[in-house]
């Protein structure tokens, strides 16, 4: 065997790889080869030293990382203004409304009660159900001002909806003008349900402090 040979199986050796000839072999040359003896322990030192070697120091980067957070909560918070909270719904608006809930309910119990007024009956009980349905919504915004919004969709299509056709009725003489006044009260709780929704800054609503956030002392 001659050197370049025995060096290659030795590399493998070292690598715990298949040395390709007989071990045995390999180390009876080794043994009568100065060379390849000096050649042996470098590789072994050369492979220890690599193997064993400290790794290099991570940078620590927690501070940074912390500050660069602490800087995007920071700039959120400026975007926002919170020196001032939503203005409150005015008590006017929902004393109205809840009058209106009332006299919504009142106007259905005719229906309730088996008085048809000219409609047929179960015509009449699908009517009040709905008076009865929104009478509840509107008492419900009267009392959380902050669920009125999600009533707007409902009551708006139902008004849009109500006015084409009273006008159509009204226009081609199906109906009297007169008849069709109560209608006006669910036009008037959509109006109050768009300011409970929106509410003015004056006609009795106040700009309340925003509350501070938690550690954050507020000034006298």
């Amino acid at each position: 065997m001659d050197c370049d040979r025995a060096r290659q199986s030795l590399s493998a050796m070292i690598d715990q790889e298949d040395p390709g000839v007989s071990a045995e072999v390999v180390r009876r040359h080794v043994a009568g080869c100065a060379a390849c003896q000096r050649w042996e322990a470098d590789a072994l030192a050369l492979t220890r030293a690599t193997r064993l070697r400290v790794a290099e120091e991570v940078p620590d980067l927690t501070d940074a990382i912390i500050a660069a957070v602490g800087a995007e909560a920071v700039a959120r918070d400026q975007a926002v203004p919170r020196d001032v909270a939503p203005p409150e719904v005015p008590g006017v608006i929902r004393l109205t409304l809840g009058l209106i809930a009332i006299a919504e309910m009142l106007i259905a119990l005719p229906a309730l009660a088996g008085n048809d007024l000219g409609a047929p009956i179960h015509v009449a009980h699908e009517q009040a159900a709905w008076t009865v349905a929104m009478a509840t919504a509107l008492a419900i915004a009267a009392w959380r001002p902050s669920r009125a919004k999600a009533l707007l969709p409902q009551l708006g299509a139902f008004v849009a909806c109500l006015s084409a056709l009273t006008v159509s009725d009204v226009l081609t003489g199906r109906v009297a003008p007169s008849a069709e006044i109560p209608h006006l009260m669910a036009g008037l709780g959509l109006a109050l349900l768009w300011l409970e929704s929106h509410p003015p800054v004056g006609l009795g609503s106040t700009c309340r402090p925003a509350p501070a956030p938690p550690g954050e002392r507020v000034a006298a």
